[in-house]
């Protein structure tokens, strides 16, 4: 029996993909060994059946919240349609199965929000996504619901949240960073292991996945900077400017505060999770 990830090819699939027994799913970055599937028009049961799939990782969504509200029937027909048919498909095999939602289900007022606070997104990407959740509960038990927060990465072939501001460093680009938005950033090998420790015991529920302390990005990238200076690093320091949310000209909404209570995750996964300023440390040297 195997498990697959459904959308692989993407920023956060990509780190499973060194795992054994599993099955990945791409559509246009292919994978070395994947199997090719358009969410869209392919029906996802051939690939169920003739590998034996027996637990999902549903990862595949337009996760850009500016272009779910841009383009909103193509948005709700992969992020809502389409994954309740994945949906429906899973639960007529009673496949138990992970669906990755989002921090912007909460609308960001208050922060520090654990999994019985009231959900009310404010932009189209959360409403999807929430939408998804209530979905799930109502049809089935045998499921998993990660409330993912923003992550980031030690890559520099993929910009995440401090690789990119390294790269901003070097090219001596101005960042803004605001004072106002507040979140939990989570190491994404973090993800990667309670992922697989989640499958391993097939835990069922709905958990918030945070890296336990939270900031704001200007507070973030404040802290990045005098690591870079207390460690001599070969980057520069970055150049930041306080800002607030509103100077953004998104197309769609951001809550402000989404930051994550984390001690349910943390009292069922049987590791700690990673020292941001540990992590911080590596990047910095690389």
């Amino acid at each position: 029996m195997k498990k697959m990830i459904i959308g692989s090819s993407g920023k956060i699939g990509k780190y499973f993909l060194d795992q054994k027994n599993f099955i990945f799913t791409y559509y246009s970055k292919k994978i070395k060994g994947g199997i090719k599937f358009n969410l869209l028009n392919d029906s996802l049961d051939n690939i169920i059946d003739k590998n034996k799939v027996s637990q999902v990782v549903i990862l595949s969504s337009y996760s850009d919240p500016d272009f779910c509200k841009k383009y909103l029937k193509m948005s709700r027909l992969l992020n809502v349609k389409k994954t309740k048919e994945i949906i429906d498909s899973l639960i007529s095999r009673n496949i138990y199965f992970i669906f990755f939602s989002t921090e912007f289900v909460y609308d960001g007022k208050k922060g520090n929000y654990t999994e019985n606070d009231k959900t009310d997104p404010i932009n189209i990407y959360g409403k999807q996504k929430i939408e998804i959740e209530k979905y799930i509960q109502k049809k089935t038990k045998k499921f998993c619901i990660f409330r993912v927060a923003k992550t980031y990465g030690d890559n520099f072939k993929e910009k995440t949240l401090i690789t990119d501001f390294l790269i901003k460093c070097k090219s001596g680009q101005e960042i803004y960073a605001a004072s106002d938005q507040i979140f939990s950033p989570l190491y994404i090998k973090d993800l990667v292991r309670i992922t697989l420790f989640f499958l391993k015991k097939e835990i069922k529920g709905i958990y918030n996945l945070g890296g336990g302390t939270s900031f704001t990005r200007y507070e973030l990238y404040n802290k990045f900077n005098n690591l870079l200076s207390n460690n001599k690093s070969k980057y520069k320091l970055g150049k930041i400017i306080k800002t607030k949310m509103s100077n953004f000209k998104f197309f769609e909404r951001r809550p402000n505060n989404v930051s994550l209570d984390t001690n349910k995750i943390q009292k069922v996964i049987n590791f700690k999770l990673s020292d941001i300023e540990r992590i911080f440390k590596n990047i910095a040297k690389c």
